[in-house]
């Protein structure tokens, strides 16, 4: 069962996935209130992410 994230708080520490068929990415941090620090698994990048964008992407299965 997925648990639905509403807030930035609710996706720290989630692992998520670029749209429905992306690369699977990890919130690891929050930046500010617009944007969360990410690792995406497959590659190990680092990238600061739209916290609107991650909100919306399904968790990773």
């Amino acid at each position: 069962m997925q648990t639905v994230a509403r807030t930035v708080d609710d996706l720290i520490d989630t692992f998520r996935t670029f749209g429905e068929e992306g690369p699977v990415y990890q919130v690891v941090s929050k930046v500010n209130g617009q944007k969360v620090h990410v690792v995406v698994v497959q590659t190990g990048e680092e990238l600061d992410y739209l916290v609107e964008r991650a909100l919306k992407d399904p968790e990773a299965k």
